[in-house]
């Protein structure tokens, strides 16, 4: 957890707050936030705790840069015939079964379904992404992402 010094920085401006504000608000000393200031210091529990106590109104999602959960993403060749791929994946049984799920607005496959292993599989390109879920009845919703309002 990294703090966004260039939003910080914002809010001090937006404030009106001097350094010796913020080391007083964030009860840490005037030389730790100089050097955060200043980028010469990125973290350490008293900047991070000293920040969440001066902009307690802020989220944590905008006082700091958080790390980025990637998913496990399986890759293989699509060219492969069936008969291959029955050949070598022990899990071509789950695929077999796997009822395949249209998008609504769109003439691709959005995933595909097995409920009674409660596996879910999206391929996007070369990419299959598998999740595994708990058994039983598997619910697929498609929605659009709203444009942002630029007005």
């Amino acid at each position: 957890m990294v703090p966004n010094r260039e939003y910080i920085l914002e809010l001090i401006r937006k404030r009106g707050w001097s350094a010796n504000k913020l080391a007083m608000k964030m009860d840490i000393s005037r030389a730790e936030v100089s050097r955060f200031l200043n980028g010469k210091r990125t973290g350490g529990k008293k900047l991070i705790g000293g920040l969440l106590k001066a902009f307690p109104e802020e989220s944590v999602e905008a006082l700091f840069i958080l790390p980025r959960v990637e998913p496990n993403v399986n890759k293989y060749s699509l060219q492969c015939s069936e008969t291959k791929l029955m050949e070598k994946s022990k899990h071509y049984e789950v695929k077999k079964n796997m009822k395949p799920v249209k998008h609504p607005n769109a003439h691709h496959l959005a995933c595909s379904i097995d409920e009674a292993t409660g596996t879910i599989e999206i391929i996007d390109g070369k990419c299959v992404t598998t999740l595994i879920v708990p058994p039983g009845p598997i619910e697929v919703r498609h929605t659009t992402k709203q444009a942002n309002n630029t007005s």
